[in-house]
């Protein structure tokens, strides 16, 4: 009976007009920045973008890689122009610029807020792009400005979602299934003794709380991105980006096997990751049904250039499904759920905050957000931020809640939320790293799926001085997700 809704509803739905394809880009930048006194800082940057027409928005993350700033990491978005001027040619012209906070590993980046406007050019190859840009990367509230070359490599693909209200045409082709995660982690690192801090004592042991998601290939193999931050230890601070490649036994298995290799970037809280490039190696056991699954796993975690090497044991908490994707030959687009997400970003201010040197005073945090509705009115929450100014740059934020929100009146909802995550660095005193956030707010829904919120609430370290007053703005998306 479920399985004849489910198809009746897809028919309706598709038949309506409502699934639409949208293209989707992951692109890697490469350029050495040039920094006061002469030092070069090798910055690693990875985006995903929507293309809204010749327009393109998404989320951006940049980080140090070589030179001496290993923990140097900021966020925000990216967005800008790109298109085809010569029909007869594969070359794509782009003109674009990224917004964000951040900064870390003791570079001069002021407050935190980044600007970094390019020009590029690229010539496609299929679904690949290779290029190069002319860029600007400027900290207007510190003491980073420098212009550069940079290469670029894009892959792109197609997505499918259902947008409110419609933005293009129907999808009606073919789809494969691929099957996808969104892992909540604790991570212990155990430096082994030869590890040492930027300040040359032994490394002490420390925990991790992030956040996975993965996205299967065919067969056993998967790709998995994850972000993670001190949440335990005296490395309030440290945080990390990781990508690489997995192999898994069936998911449709009760008990399984898993293993993992990655690479990235990280540093901060006076861990010597040298130049913030990372490795890192797991193996864990699964258990767990096909949709809800734990993972315990022992690895590793390297920095080759700097002095962190150091086992590490995990938990993951995972959920899985499946997602239809645009193909030239497969299953008609049938038998899905939808799933209504919003997604947003926004300024969040920091009334008080408590510094390490004993000061307090306000801070601005740059924050994106992801939220997937629940019933009853509950959503799940994941939010990352990072400092923007206030001379905190540095201080960035992940966070993961659940929040309720009233039932729909003239456009309106208010709303409340709790949430716990990791946080530090720029000077704040947030203990071992642990954070906890409490909201309430207002929000107004506009056509076409666009939103607009206000909030206030509190954020607090309980194992530091970090207690502060908080109120903020953002505008959002809300759409609906295909799923199995």
């Amino acid at each position: 009976m479920r399985g004849l809704l489910l198809a009746t509803v897809s028919t309706l739905l598709v038949a309506g007009g409502s699934a639409e394809s949208f293209p989707f880009r992951t692109t890697l930048t490469a350029e050495t920045l040039r920094l006061p006194q002469k030092e070069n800082l090798g910055l690693l940057g990875f985006s995903g973008t929507a293309d809204l027409g010749p327009f393109y928005l998404g989320p951006g993350l940049y980080g140090a890689v070589r030179g001496e700033r290993g923990g140097f990491f900021t966020f925000g978005l990216e967005g800008g122009l790109r298109g085809r001027p010569f029909s007869a040619l594969p070359l794509e012209l782009d003109a674009g610029c990224f917004l964000g906070g951040g900064g870390g590993g003791a570079a001069p980046q002021g407050g935190g807020f980044m600007v970094r406007p390019h020009l590029g050019v690229a010539w496609a190859f299929g679904k690949v792009r290779l290029g190069a840009e002319i860029s600007q990367v400027r900290f207007p509230n510190g003491g980073i400005d420098s212009t550069q070359g940079a290469l670029t490599l894009a892959i792109t693909s197609d997505r499918l979602w259902a947008p409110e209200g419609g933005w293009g045409p129907t999808f009606r082709g073919p789809v494969t299934w691929e099957g996808r995660g969104l892992e909540l982690e604790a991570i212990h690192l155990n430096p082994t003794s030869s590890s040492r801090t930027r300040g040359g004592l032994v490394q002490p042991t420390f925990d991790l709380v992030g956040v996975s998601f993965t996205r299967d290939f065919q067969g056993p193999w998967f790709r998995f991105f994850s972000t993670d931050g001190a949440a335990k230890g005296s490395s309030s601070g440290y945080a990390q980006a990781l990508a690489g490649l997995g192999l898994r036994t069936s998911p449709a298995s009760a008990f399984g096997l898993e293993a993992r290799l990655g690479a990235g970037l990280g540093g901060g809280g006076n861990v010597d990751t040298g130049g913030g490039f990372l490795l890192s190696g797991e193996g864990a056991v699964t258990l767990g049904t096909p949709r809800w699954r734990a993972a315990l796993g022992l690895g590793f975690l390297r920095a080759p250039a700097g002095q962190l090497d150091s086992r590490t044991a995990s938990l993951r908490i995972s959920y899985r499904s499946s997602a239809p994707v645009p193909a030239d030959s497969g299953e008609a687009l049938a038998d899905f759920e939808l799933a209504n997400w919003r997604v947003g970003s926004g300024l969040l201010v920091y009334r008080q905050a408590q510094r390490r040197d004993g000061s307090a005073g306000q801070i601005q945090v740059m924050t994106l957000r992801g939220d997937r509705q629940l019933a009853g009115g509950f959503y799940f929450s994941g939010e990352a931020g990072s400092a923007t100014g206030g001379g905190a740059g540095g201080y960035s934020t992940g966070l993961a809640g659940l929040g309720w929100e009233t039932p729909r009146w003239a456009g309106q909802r208010l709303f409340a939320e709790g949430a716990l995550g990791a946080g530090g660095g720029g000077g704040l005193h947030s203990g071992g790293g642990l954070l906890a956030s409490l909201r309430a707010g207002w929000r107004l829904e506009l056509p076409g799926g666009l939103g607009l919120e206000a909030m206030a609430g509190k954020v607090r370290a309980p194992r530091g001085d970090l207690d502060s007053t908080t109120f903020g703005l953002g505008f959002s998306l809300r759409f609906k997700a295909l799923e199995r």
